[in-house]
């Protein structure tokens, strides 16, 4: 496990001048930006629109990359900034629901997909495997339907709670549009990413489930897909949904590798 870096903030007065800088190593990112307006423009010149990744942030040797979040309170305006370090190990002691999804505490959807995206700068860069899953349960809606929203989510906590305990630091796990799951493998190649759904479905078929004194299985698909040098984090997840897809055509799971 990388060093846990605790939330820095920013803030500046209602006129938009700064206020204060709450923690040193932010000082010299940030020394000659006084104005609520000059931390816009760097931003923007940096790339972090929409609280998204700033450039590398080397701190005693380590790498990390830099995420934000805005409060805009009665008398300032509060800029939460967060470290992820290289093995993604993202902290968050304020519970921001805007870096986690509050129901499984996995990477929220915008959050993971930002993570893709860096990944993919990785495999450009050092010309390394990795790959990306997106996991579906198969009939979560009858599973609500029949048992109610609450055995929906507990299947969702339970299924995140396997991803985390089965997932390395240096790897990503988000949830995506509602039911599914997105997962991230550094340096992993077709071989790894079967090892690694073949470890979670043995932890998965550990798990009982039951609501009422009514017992049922859950069973979950996935899409698997290398990722490529020339993709983008659109390319990449719609060539995981489409296996995704076509593996929900059959009866069992498969790892189909979509290479279209």
């Amino acid at each position: 496990m990388s060093k846990q870096f605790e939330v820095k903030t920013v803030i500046f007065d209602k006129n938009l001048n700064r206020v204060s800088q709450s923690d040193p190593i932010f000082e010299a990112l940030f020394e000659n930006i006084y104005t609520l307006t000059e931390l816009n423009a760097f931003l923007a010149q940096n790339g972090m629109i929409d609280q998204k990744f700033i450039h590398k942030l080397n701190i005693s040797g380590i790498e990390h990359h830099l995420c934000y979040h805005t409060v805009d309170k009665d008398e300032s305006f509060e800029f939460y900034f967060f470290l992820l370090s290289d093995s993604w190990l993202i902290i968050n002691p304020t519970g921001c629901s805007d870096i986690t999804d509050r129901l499984t505490g996995l990477l929220n959807e915008q959050n993971i997909i930002s993570l893709l995206k860096h990944e993919i700068k990785r495999v450009q860069r050092d010309k390394e495997a990795a790959t990306t899953i997106i996991m579906d349960i198969n009939h979560l809606k009858n599973i609500n339907e029949m048992f109610g929203f609450i055995a929906g989510d507990c299947v969702l906590r339970s299924l995140a709670k396997i991803l985390k305990e089965n997932t390395r630091g240096s790897d990503a796990v988000g949830r995506y549009h509602g039911d599914k799951f997105v997962i991230s493998l550094h340096k992993t190649d077709a071989h790894g990413t079967m090892q690694y759904i073949k470890k979670f479905l043995t932890a998965l078929n550990d798990i009982e489930f039951s609501f009422n004194d009514f017992n049922f299985d859950v069973e979950v698909t996935c899409g698997v897909t290398l990722c490529k040098e020339h993709d983008t984090a659109t390319t990449l997840l719609d060539r995981a949904t489409k296996a995704l897809h076509k593996a929900k055509k059959v009866t069992q799971i498969i790892l189909n590798f979509y290479s279209n």
